[in-house]
């Protein structure tokens, strides 16, 4: 019944929180790779087209 299931919706949390988790430090390391070739971008950039390239991935 209704107890059951509730006993039962902690874990899946957990283990949601838990992938999560594991998978935060792969996303911020793809972040500051991604803000790096940006800034890349735009030292490079003397034409001034990194800017919009800038706009359009929202930073």
């Amino acid at each position: 019944g209704a107890l059951s299931r509730m006993e039962r919706e902690p874990i899946r949390v957990r283990a949601l929180v838990m992938t999560i988790g594991l998978d935060l430090p792969k996303q911020i390391m793809n972040a500051q790779t991604k803000a790096r070739k940006l800034e890349n971008i735009k030292k490079e950039d003397v034409g001034g087209v990194g800017y919009p390239v800038m706009e359009i991935c929202g930073l």
